[in-house]
């Protein structure tokens, strides 16, 4: 089986059925004998890539073989919908078994007589495949469903639709949407806005959007919230999937029809919502005192954010150059990266935090050992890199210490809810404080009288640290 391995430094990519031919690259893969009989006896499937590009080349080679493994599933197992093809993986391998037909989508509407394709093409596939029980559903006008597996039925479809009208699916303004969005490279982010979507198809269907009613939506809220989940988090799926619908009706010019999703209401929202306590001052001691005696990233993570309220996800997407230590007021610039990767949760989470007590000592901590390893840039370099900040590992990582050392189930999140209880123990402002934890709706730039508000801010934060 041709096999390619391409090296990247230490990191090795095995990519199979690929073979090179006069400078070109071919996806060559053997046909399972059970299945030869659904390619005319043939043995092998070679087609070119026409490139000459070895990645160019692996990465269409690995859709090839993904299309295929999912129409095979299909072709030897009628309930292929059970065995875990998702309704992306039926659309692609059903545009693969047109390709093997040598059909397009919209075929039967491009030559004489609608409907011809189907009858004289897909009609003997099926009749090959599945013999007097095929020929008695066509014969009783049964559904096609009642035979045909969800790969066939979407070939069915996509041979037969309008090719000046092809169908929009919410999977199709899924995959826009991620194109489009700022944070649709972020392996988190992808995910998190897939697994919204996956509602909708495991619930509905992944449906043409022009097909999607009320009826749909409410579905899908009741299934979020039958699932258990907070009304705050259904919401949120919501608000995704809102989005997402709008992203496509904008783009696909199908505003007329409207978006179900939108306005939805969600039965007693709000009031299942439990704010987690802040930790105590004495908890806050002694998770102070037993991060300088770990000593390690983790533990400057944790430092930073006790004394700033920042996120962890702010703290650990830092760069050196957001540690302005050598500055009258040391201090932390949380802000955006987006060429590199490094987002906050809005425009109004970036700001300048000065550096007290053990956020000070974690801070300069973090920079001698980023400077050590020779980190070129960024400051926790075991959960940052371009394009990839594990803001998730860390914040395992951190909860769990947390609940071993204090006993208690509070997460990095309630520094945030601390700090703002101490600085109003101590009559801080409110503006101050909103600036400190990034709820001003106000960006904080270069400007005049920064400087002056830095000390203003360090001032408050002196009267709240415990080192």
């Amino acid at each position: 089986m041709p096999t390619v391995i391409f090296e990247n430094g230490a990191l090795s990519l095995v990519v199979k059925h690929l073979l090179l031919k006069n400078g070109v690259w071919f996806y060559y893969r053997r046909i399972p004998s059970e299945l030869r009989r659904h390619y005319g006896g043939k043995r092998h499937i070679r087609k070119s890539l026409k490139t000459g590009d070895a990645r160019v080349a692996a990465k269409k080679t690995m859709a090839l073989a993904s299309a295929d493994d999912a129409l095979w599933t299909s072709m030897r197992t009628p309930e292929a919908q059970e065995v875990g093809l998702t309704t992306p993986a039926n659309r692609s391998a059903a545009l693969r078994l047109l390709e093997v037909l040598e059909l397009k989508p919209g075929d039967a509407n491009r030559r004489p007589g609608p409907g011809e394709v189907f009858e004289y093409v897909l009609d003997e596939h099926f009749r090959a495949r599945y013999g007097g029980d095929y020929q008695d559903v066509r014969e009783n006008n049964e559904p096609l469903a009642e035979i045909l597996t969800p790969v066939e039925l979407e070939a069915v479809r996509l041979v037969l639709e309008d090719p000046e009208k092809p169908r929009v699916l919410m999977s199709d303004a899924l995959a826009l949407y991620l194109k489009s969005h700022d944070k649709g490279s972020q392996t988190k982010f992808a995910r998190d806005t897939t697994r919204a979507i996956e509602k909708v198809t495991v619930t509905v269907g992944d449906l043409p959007l022009s097909a999607y009613r009320r009826q749909h939506a409410n579905a899908v809220r009741d299934h979020l919230i039958a699932k258990g989940l907070k009304t705050r988090t259904v919401r949120r799926q919501l608000n995704t999937i809102n989005a997402i619908f709008n992203k496509g009706l904008a783009e696909f010019d199908l505003a007329a029809i409207g978006n179900p999703f939108a306005r939805l209401e969600v039965p007693r929202e709000g009031r299942d919502a439990r704010k987690p306590p802040p930790f105590t001052d004495e908890q806050l001691k002694t998770i102070a005192a037993t991060c300088k005696t770990a000593d390690d990233d983790i533990r400057y993570i944790i430092a930073i954010q006790l004394d700033t309220g920042a996120r962890l996800g702010e703290v650990v997407g830092l760069r050196l150059e957001d540690l302005v230590l050598d500055h009258p007021v040391p201090h932390v610039y949380l802000r955006f990266h987006e060429e590199l990767g490094r987002t906050l949760k809005n425009r109004g989470s970036e700001r300048k935090v000065p550096l007290v007590g053990i956020a000070l000592w974690g801070a300069q901590r973090a920079v001698e050992a980023a400077r050590s390893a020779r980190s070129a840039s960024w400051l926790f370099p075991r959960y940052s890199a371009d394009h990839n900040i594990r803001s998730t590992h860390a914040a395992n990582t951190a909860n769990k210490w947390l609940k071993g050392l204090l006993k208690d189930t509070k997460t990095t999140h309630s520094f945030r809810h601390a700090m703002r209880d101490r600085l109003r123990r101590v009559n801080t402002p409110e503006e101050l404080i909103d600036r400190v934890g990034g709820w001003s709706t106000r960006t904080v730039g270069m400007g005049y009288g920064e400087e002056d508000r830095l000390k203003e801010i360090k001032a408050q934060l002196e009267k709240i640290v415990f080192t």
